[in-house]
């Protein structure tokens, strides 16, 4: 079974035309070929994903976890000010 595969392999690689098996680089041209953007994209943004994994997993063996970080934020989002009376127990009369 293995030297049927093989062989249709064989058949269907020889088959192909030659602009086929050529490289993206060689088939597309200077300005027109985009796919030059996607692996720049990659390289530019590797070491910000590296630094931040290693933020993450720091960060995981200290202890903080998404919901304390979430409420820490929202506890500082949501601090009144000094002076204010407590939401609770202040009520607008009319």
């Amino acid at each position: 079974m293995t030297v049927r595969r093989a062989l249709a392999a064989a058949v269907l690689v020889l088959g192909l035309p030659p602009s086929a098996a050529a490289c993206a680089v060689c088939i597309g041209s200077a300005f027109g070929d985009r796919g030059y953007t996607w692996p720049y994209i990659g390289l530019i943004l590797m070491p910000f994903i590296v630094v931040a994994a290693i933020i993450g997993a720091l960060a995981w063996q200290l202890g903080w976890r998404p919901r304390q970080l979430a409420a820490r934020a929202s506890a500082l989002v949501n601090r009144t000010a000094p002076g204010d009376p407590s939401p609770s127990t202040h009520t607008e009369t009319t």
